[in-house]
């Protein structure tokens, strides 16, 4: 919707549509992809009337259900068995173009859970996303204000990608619909809220480019409220600072980058003096060079380069804790009355006395160093693409060498966490331990392709609060505010179960969590390509045909020398597209794929994937879409959930079936509805408490999925 007058009037669009109409008709005869042309005349419409200045109302509005039952010999007899989501969703986008170089962009979620629509007051706003962006300076300037997505390098500022090979479609958008949850996407650009400025000269004399951008962004809060704590606090406020600078000439590129992720002191001692409070700072600098031929050698079939990357990084640790105090005595005259009863006689008699006291002041804070880390790493990339008739080709290669004490914040952290319980959480469980169920109750798959939205009243269960105004993150008692601010309050909050976030592990928090990072996405790179410890190589080779076939070839070998640990991991994947293969009118994808990555020491895990999918149009504007996993992960030294061997994973086994028909309403409207089948089957030991032997038990989850939404974009 256009709130302004249109400045490109209806008779303009309709001819220039069926100019570029016309030129694709009468190229067709020479290019059989007419779709993809007539795809490309609609994205330079939408571009034209996107660039219209003014207010602009967009986005996207959803209603859908998700039912899911759950079936298990260890469910408790009086558990919930069945979960049921049905709501209302709309993501609103509002844009104001002030110039056609510069946008204010403000996007703003409203939900209705409809088994609580009558139980829930006026349902709040949420905004997530606001930002003020342009290109200014005649297209030379970039520049981002607020919400923003910014990436460097692999070794700076990054976010590790989390690959499945030869993905269906029917698992593709349901990750793609978790991620946007938590405002994240499939890109490798980090999540951040601050200030991007990204500088491009463009052609300087015998300089292809010259290049420089600078990015500042908070990126943890500490809790301010002395009463009321919510689950998104951290011990201090956090900071980044970051730049990069380069230059490039006849396909050489040269640059530097480097990254600061900081705790503010000031901010943490004025919040609570006296408590210990822990500090990291990391500092990563790099320098990074790459050569790509198609500037010099752009005549030549095939093009071929090398991308390179040498970092170094310092780590921190501090306690910040000792305080010197200045301490002052007073001294005060006071005369009292004092009332004393002596054989039955009432006496007044005046006293004078002196009243001392005594007041502390801090004067000064010591930061003491627990810990230094500091080390280098680097990766080199070789590449080389090209087409030789109908045959594309595009291979790469990488050798990387990390040390073992690197460390780079903010591009060490994936979106995708797992370990979360998704669907029926309330679900009860007897005969199983707390932390087998918070960990392995929901799979890997679960926690990939699903995830729960709900608005709930803010109440006693999820509305913390203590009685220490001093230190609001110890153990204390109840606040005397609780109750009555739960009066009358109408507050609704927007609660996720979903496995992704955008946060950044520090190295403390990653240290506590690292032996359960899901294994079964690049086991050997969990962190991506700033994994401490690392040495090794792997190789990628993607092959076409006729823009129809495609092979994917996957290939690794990595060391990780402090333990004399290897890893190994191989995939291959298959994707044909029928109707583009034998010219068939109706879309027409099948795509398979394997996966598999080992280690053979520490806790000598093995992880396999198999993936098959089906996209197939059926008749006018019906299709359908089907899809497979299985997954499959190995402990054989067993992974100890309590360092003292009283419980070790042994095995964990998933499956997941997904399938069901798409009808297509209107433009930009569509149908979907889908059924699943989802298995997770967990085998572990334990020790007997009677015998002192150890002995082999299962945790078996099944659930049966229902799923249906209509979704509109507008």
């Amino acid at each position: 919707m256009n709130l302004n007058k249109d400045k490109f009037p209806m008779a303009f669009r309709t001819a220039l549509f069926l100019a570029f109409s016309i030129v694709s008709v009468a190229s067709a005869a020479t290019d059989s992809s007419v779709v993809v042309r007539q795809r490309g005349i609609l994205d330079k419409l939408d571009s034209i009337n996107t660039a219209i200045l003014g207010f602009r109302i967009g986005g996207t509005a959803k209603a859908g259900v998700l039912a899911s039952t759950l079936s298990s010999d260890q469910l408790a007899d009086q558990s919930p068995s069945r979960e049921t989501q049905a709501y209302t969703d709309a993501n609103l986008v509002l844009t104001a173009r002030p110039s056609s170089e510069t946008e204010a962009r403000v996007e703003v979620r409203l939900h209705k859970d409809w088994q609580s629509g009558y139980e829930e007051s006026v349902n709040p706003v949420i905004g997530h996303w606001f930002s003020y962006d342009g290109l200014i300076l005649d297209k030379h300037l970039l520049f981002n204000l607020g919400y923003m997505r910014v990436g460097y390098t692999p070794l700076t500022l990054y976010v590790p990608e989390d690959v499945v090979l030869q993905e269906p479609e029917i698992f593709a958008s349901r990750r793609r619909d978790a991620l946007a949850m938590r405002n994240l996407d499939t890109s490798t650009n980090r999540l951040l809220q601050g200030l991007n400025a990204e500088y491009h000269s463009g052609k300087v004399g015998l300089l292809s480019d010259i290049y420089a951008q600078g990015t500042a962004s908070r990126i943890r809060n500490i809790a301010k409220k002395a009463d009321q704590v919510f689950f998104d606090f951290d011990w201090s406020d956090r900071y980044m600072f970051a730049a990069n600078a380069g230059a490039s000439a006849y396909g050489v590129t040269l640059g530097g980058n480097f990254v600061s992720s900081f705790d503010r002191e000031l901010s943490t001692r004025s919040r609570s003096a006296g408590t210990n409070y822990y500090y990291e700072d990391n500092y990563v600098g790099s320098g990074v060079f790459g050569f790509d031929s198609k500037e010099l050698l752009g005549d030549l079939p095939v093009q071929f380069g090398v991308n390179g990357e040498v970092a170094y990084s310092r780590w921190v640790y501090t306690l910040d804790s000792v305080q010197v105090v200045d301490t002052t005595y007073s001294y005060s005259l006071t005369q009292q009355n004092l009332i004393t009863t002596a054989d039955g006689l009432n006496l007044d008699t005046i006293s004078e006395y002196y009243v001392t006291k005594k007041s502390q002041v801090v004067r000064d804070w010591y930061d003491t160093v627990l810990d230094r880390r500091s080390d280098f790493a680097f990766n080199i990339q070789p590449y080389v693409k090209g087409s030789f008739g109908k045959i594309g080709v595009n291979i790469s290669g990488l050798y990387m060498n990390n040390g073992k004490n690197f460390w780079s914040e903010q591009a060490a952290s994936r979106n995708y966490r797992g370990n979360t319980s998704v669907l029926n959480a309330a679900s009860l469980f007897e005969g199983q331990d707390s932390s087998l169920l918070s960990l392995f109750r929901s799979g890997s798959l679960e926690n990939m392709y699903f995830a729960v939205y709900n608005t709930n009243v803010l109440q006693q269960q999820n509305l913390m609060s203590k009685n220490e105004s001093s230190d609001i993150l110890s153990v204390g008692s109840e606040s005397n505010y609780t109750y009555s601010r739960l009066y009358n309050n109408y507050k609704i909050a927007h609660f996720y179960r979903n496995a992704y976030s955008a946060a950044a592990y520090k190295l403390s928090e990653f240290a506590a969590v690292s032996e359960f990072i899901d294994p079964s996405v690049n086991m050997p790179l969990a962190m991506g390509l700033a994994t401490p410890d690392r040495q090794g190589f792997s190789f990628k080779g993607d092959f076409t045909f006729d823009d129809a076939v495609e092979l994917n070839v996957r290939f690794g070998h990595y060391k990780w020398s402090e333990i004399d640990d290897q890893f190994t991991q191989y995939g291959v994947g298959l994707g044909v597209d029928v109707a583009q293969l034998i010219a068939f009118d109706k879309p027409l994808m099948i795509q398979v794929s394997y996966e598999a990555a080992s280690e053979d020491s520490y806790l000598k895990r093995n992880t396999s994937r198999i993936v098959a999918g089906l996209n197939a149009g059926i008749w006018g504007p019906f299709a359908a879409q089907a899809g497979v996993q299985i997954l499959t992960k190995k402990y054989d030294n067993g992974l100890d959930l309590y360092d003292d061997s009283s419980l070790l994973i042994n095995k964990v086994e998933e499956m997941l079936i997904l399938a069901g028909p798409q009808v297509k309403l209107a433009p930009g409207a569509c149908l979907s509805i889908e059924g699943g089948y989802m298995t997770n089957k967990v085998t572990y030991s334990t020790i007997a408490t009677e015998t002192g032997l150890r002995g082999s038990q299962e945790l078996s989850i099944d659930k049966i999925l229902i799923m249906a939404d209509i979704s509109v974009s507008f």
